[in-house]
């Protein structure tokens, strides 16, 4: 059952493509190690591969495509774009019914058409069809229908693909990101690591085999979780391997390879399995083992001798390779890949973070001098960096945007404690 589920996820609806798409621009993915060629951009300025500008909203990818688009007074055309090589890149593939329908995700400072089309190894091409956006300064996926074109003349055995990232007349530079091209239906809206639930973070679980899982109010908010919110998870009888899948923003494990998460089991020694899945077909899995029940505790799956790729979802699988008289339920939280999230890393000391959710003036206050408080988002980015030399320490946080944060705080006694908080 597991090797079909897999398959269903990761099977492509369209033949010839080769699993060179979707064209994400992540390390392991496609995109960043093709060859692309700026034209008609005054000096053509190469296509940079940068880190997120704005992961808060929709795409909340690691790395995006960043394109310069020159001033059309200083030489460079309206239709100025890139296209990748023939025949090495995106592969070899016929516009179908299966793969016309295509998505892009842009970030935009103004209103401007995207266009984009496909060229034959001959580079003959029908025209490009262009898209404008709808929104700026943040994310936005659009679509762009080809079915139209399918059975035309040089809509078959197609290896190339042009964008046109700003279609328009330029009176100075703009700075363009897309991200994200994918064929056929869109893939899912991705979420970023860590998993806690809170905030609104909702992965598209895929449950199989006869498992259920819901985001449902923590039933028992005590002891190493706190949280808000958890994933409640129901195997049903005589299921040996029920789970869950739901796709992730690209996890790197490059340099972290160690996941934690907490787990509430009504049954102790519970097996509970971490498979991570790769686009490519590549695929690992841990097992980690709990010691307790019905109370939460702290489970790791270490991937340490895992190489350095990345994997586009995961699945959880409770109580793995065992089967119960009667149905059971389990929940999970802070599926966290590096450092442990909790309520602390040391519960003697007395710390506060109010209000909660916070839209501009962030508290924090404790029992003992704090030396140092860091904020970073969802991603692991440092948003704020501060010395303190006191108990307690008022941050403006309203320069931050809307999402879910993860205050790291220090003491001089070398313990640190990470607090979970919403900006709104």
């Amino acid at each position: 059952m597991k090797k079909i589920v897999t398959l269903l996820l990761f099977m492509t609806p369209f033949i010839g493509f080769s699993q060179n798409v979707p064209i994400d621009f992540e390390t392991g993915g496609q995109g960043a190690n093709w060859t692309w060629t700026v034209f008609q951009n005054a000096d053509n300025p190469p296509l940079e591969f940068v880190s997120n500008p704005d992961p808060s909203g929709i795409n909340q990818s690691a790395t995006v495509a960043k394109f310069t688009a020159r001033d059309t007074n200083a030489g460079a055309a309206p239709f100025a774009g890139l296209e990748s090589q023939h025949g090495s890149d995106i592969g070899t593939f016929d516009l179908t019914a299966e793969n016309a329908l295509v998505t892009i995700m842009v970030y935009k400072t103004k209103i401007s058409d995207v266009g984009i089309k496909f060229a034959t190894p001959t580079g003959g091409a029908q025209m490009e069809i262009k898209v404008a956006n709808t929104l700026i300064n943040q994310w936005e996926q659009i679509s762009i229908d080809f079915s139209g074109y399918i059975g035309l003349p040089e809509t078959t055995g197609l290896d190339q693909i042009i964008v046109f990232p700003d279609f328009i007349p330029r009176t100075a530079d703009d700075i363009i990101y897309f991200d994200n091209i994918t064929f056929g239906e869109a893939i899912p809206n991705t979420i970023g690591l860590p998993i806690t639930l809170e905030g609104g973070q909702a992965p598209a679980f895929s449950d199989f085999n006869g498992s259920t899982t819901v985001a449902v109010t923590n039933p028992d908010a005590s002891g190493s979780n706190t949280s808000a919110t958890v994933a409640q998870n129901i195997v049903p009888a005589g299921a040996a391997f029920a789970g869950v899948n739901f796709p992730v923003n690209n996890i790197d494990i490059t340099t972290d390879k160690v996941f934690s998460l907490s787990v509430w089991s009504p049954l102790p020694n519970t097996p509970v399995l971490l498979k991570l899945e790769n686009a490519s077909g590549v695929n690992s899995e841990r097992i980690g083992l709990t010691s307790s029940e019905n109370t939460w505790e702290t489970i790791t799956f270490d991937f340490t001798d895992e190489g350095q790729l990345t994997y586009q979802s995961a699945t959880i699988f409770m109580n793995f390779n065992q089967t119960d008289a009667a149905n059971q339920v389990y929940y999970w939280d802070n599926l966290v890949l590096g450092e442990t999230l909790g309520v602390s890393d040391n519960t003697l000391v007395d710390i506060k973070v109010y209000p909660n959710p916070a839209t501009s003036m962030l508290h924090i206050e404790a029992n003992q001098e704090i030396q140092t408080i860091e904020i970073a988002n969802l991603l692991g980015q440092i948003k704020y960096f501060k010395a303190i030399d006191t108990k307690n320490s008022t941050i403006d946080v309203s320069n931050l945007a809307t999402g879910l944060y993860i205050s790291k705080v220090v003491f001089y006694d070398g313990t640190i404690q990470n607090i979970k908080f919403l900006k709104q």
